[in-house]
């Protein structure tokens, strides 16, 4: 495998889990009321820990890790894009983030069908499955709360 192109995806991952954390962090600022401020502010610990597990990733690591089927509840596939602003809705603000982390999901499966290597494969589908978390956990709390 490539050392060089293993950071570069890397690098790549940190920078996006760096984007989600910012964006967390404002949705939770933006939020109205404590329990979408501490959710969101939970989601932006969760994109740190992220973060720093991808600075200490390496292949020996991403070879041993156990990749688990991640449930999908497809919510997300339904709404429309749309962007983070003072003013939204609870509701508004869980959709815009099921949104990216299903953006996340599909670029990641991008990458990962396009790459004939098979560690960087599996790499990929790690990236997935820690991306297909979030929007899980999301599309729940939104099935939960707002659909119920």
């Amino acid at each position: 495998m490539d050392e060089k192109k293993f950071k570069e995806i890397i690098q790549f991952a940190i920078d996006k889990e760096i984007e989600a954390f910012n964006f967390y962090t404002e949705a939770s600022r933006n939020a109205k009321y404590s329990g979408g401020k501490e959710l969101f502010l939970s989601f932006a610990k969760e994109e740190d820990g992220h973060r720093k597990l991808l600075e200490n990733l390496n292949m020996e690591k991403v070879a041993q890790a156990r990749i688990e089927k991640i449930p999908n509840l497809k919510i997300s596939d339904y709404m429309v894009d749309a962007e983070l602003k003072s003013g939204l809705s609870y509701a508004e603000m869980l959709r815009i983030a099921m949104k990216r982390e299903e953006r996340s999901v599909k670029l990641y499966e991008n990458l990962r069908g396009s790459n004939p290597d098979e560690d960087f494969k599996k790499l990929f589908t790690f990236l997935i499955q820690e991306e297909s978390k979030h929007k899980f956990k999301l599309e729940k709390i939104y099935d939960e709360e707002i659909l119920k």
